[in-house]
């Protein structure tokens, strides 16, 4: 039986994930959950954990190449196991690291996901789980070949439990020197991560420069530091992405968050992430401005359409915070 001072560990290992944590240690307080925050060093992670002013620790590295990431990762657990030993069980992102360790103290595993593509992490965390929860636009098969025991379902995505939570500041962006739909935010593609294997850097500097060409500013925010833009404003410390994508004339990624967030505060976005992506098709059918391509020539059409759609409406969705911590909070009585 779980108690007032249930304790979970959460394994932020990227920048939405670091929200979601954030908002589960907020939320979790009213309700008896304590959700103790683990992270490592990554472009923009502890930078959006200190925004939400929620208490976390970050240790070890990201690794770019398999080698690296096996032993950044071995290095990451034994620190993870001083934090895992203290906490009832897990809710988390996928984190291999994590998983690793609180299975091998005996405790449950609750995951959230939503990337299904990405094959590595989650061969080596949904076995392990007790449940997984994930949006329903993502058909069960797609987990199938990760054997989780039960799936729990929701009728959003992730990112509406802070869309839902937004509160717009102006002068976040005039601090930055910008103004409202001058400028466009870009945010570049996932390339050391184990499932990412295109290239795709010719593509991203031809979307800036149509950009530039069109006479927007362009906000670079990168995930790593070889993903600095020469001409461009480039954001080394995070501010709030959202701000900046509320107020800007569009927003393109090659990855998926970021374009997702925009969409549903109801700026236009464009991703050329190359793979298939459930939650694509989901935004657009329930009437998001979202807008993907996959080659140069499609990438140029969808930018003129974004540009030319302008702001709307954003479209209203299921939080999922309350599901996700008694989700994970009947784990504990099964």
């Amino acid at each position: 039986m779980y108690t007032s001072m249930t304790r979970f560990l959460f394994d932020a290992l990227t920048p939405k994930q670091a929200r979601i944590a954030a908002i589960l240690f907020q939320e979790g307080a009213r309700r008896g959950v304590e959700v103790a925050i683990a992270c490592r060093e990554y472009m923009h992670l502890a930078d959006m954990l200190r925004i939400y002013g929620v208490p976390h620790n970050c240790f070890g590295r990201y690794g770019a190449t398999p080698y690296e990431k096996l032993v950044f990762g071995i290095e990451r657990q034994r620190q993870l196991a001083e934090v895992a030993k203290e906490v009832d069980g897990m809710l988390s992102f996928p984190s291999p690291d994590a998983a690793r360790v609180v299975f091998g103290l005996g405790k449950p595993i609750v995951i959230l996901n939503d990337t299904p593509h990405a094959t590595h992490v989650n061969r080596l965390t949904l076995p392990l789980s007790e449940v997984l929860v994930a949006p329903s636009a993502i058909p069960r098969e797609a987990w199938a070949a990760y054997c989780p025991k039960r799936v729990v379902e929701f009728n959003s995505v992730f990112e509406y439990m802070w869309i839902s939570r937004f509160v717009p500041d102006e002068e976040v962006i005039r601090r930055l020197g910008l103004r409202r739909g001058d400028y466009v935010v870009f945010r570049p593609e996932e390339v050391h991560a184990s499932y990412y294997r295109w290239d795709f850097a010719k593509l991203r500097l031809r979307l800036v420069e149509e950009f530039l060409r069109r006479g927007y500013v362009v906000v670079n925010v990168p995930r790593y530091p070889d993903q600095i833009i020469d001409g461009v404003v480039n954001l080394t410390e995070a501010v709030d992405h959202l701000q900046l994508a509320y107020f800007s004339a569009g927003v393109v990624t090659g990855g998926a968050t970021m374009a997702t967030e925009a969409a549903l505060l109801g700026v236009p976005a464009l991703s050329y992430f190359p793979g298939d992506y459930y939650i694509d098709a989901y935004l657009q059918k329930i009437g998001a401005p979202f807008f993907r391509c996959r080659d140069l020539e499609g990438c140029l059409a969808a930018v003129g359409e974004m540009l030319k759609m302008g702001r709307r409406g954003g479209p209203k969705l299921e939080d999922p915070t309350a599901l996700i911590l008694e989700t994970a909070l009947g784990v504990l009585t099964r």
